[in-house]
């Protein structure tokens, strides 16, 4: 039996396709991963029509079994879905190069200052960009590198959403206003999938104000 270029599990992961430039072409779902290729769908059918053989790579995101950087070659390519072959993995940790969605979008952090807290503190916060790893925001609040807390997210109308996220590093501090940024820590896949609709819906945005240029 030959060898699965990644395992069966990350089946469903969401997922970015890139070009070797780090030009970002789409964001997808893996359908499927057989001993070949692996198929990444994308069911508003938004992905780009890209040439046989064209190289790519793909950032994958799953939060049980980890995240991978992937390197392959178009074998087919539609609007839905596309499937690629001769897949090998990057050793590459770095996720600062997923797509960012520059915003200023007003959130709060809920977390306890302490382990014997009774009740969490609330700060507010105003997230700068956002992407499927993680975010960057703002706050008068003084957070720890490590710090993991939850952010509640206005990603649709209906409700808010809840993610748990962890303190990378301090990006700046000034006048009184410090700039962390945080990776996401996933608890439920209806997290990442809510993650997802809301970055289609700004990566719609931001293809068509290319155009416009």
């Amino acid at each position: 039996m030959s060898e699965m270029p990644i395992q069966k599990e990350y089946e469903g992961s969401v997922c970015e396709i890139k070009s070797m430039d780090n030009v970002l072409i789409a964001i997808g779902k893996i359908k499927e991963v057989n001993s070949k290729n692996i198929k990444i769908n994308n069911s508003k059918k938004e992905l780009q029509i890209v040439d046989y053989g064209t190289p790519i790579k793909i950032n994958v995101f799953n939060a049980k079994i980890g995240f991978r950087v992937l390197v392959g070659s178009i074998y087919t390519s539609t609007r839905k879905e596309m499937c690629i072959d001769s897949i090998y993995n990057l050793v590459d940790k770095e996720r600062r190069n997923f797509f960012r969605v520059d915003m200023e979008l007003p959130a709060k952090a809920v977390f306890k200052k302490s382990s014997s807290d009774m009740y969490p503190t609330e700060a507010d916060v105003t997230i700068m960009d956002m992407s499927l790893s993680g975010l960057k925001f703002k706050t008068d609040y003084e957070f720890e590198v490590n710090k993991t807390f939850s952010i509640e997210l206005n990603l649709n109308k209906r409700k808010n959403s809840t993610f748990q996220c962890q303190i990378l590093r301090v990006i700046d501090f000034k006048d009184g206003v410090y700039q962390y940024g945080c990776e996401f820590v996933y608890s439920k896949s209806e997290d990442a999938d809510l993650l997802c609709s809301f970055l289609f819906k700004k990566q719609r945005e931001f293809l068509n104000s290319r155009k416009d240029l």
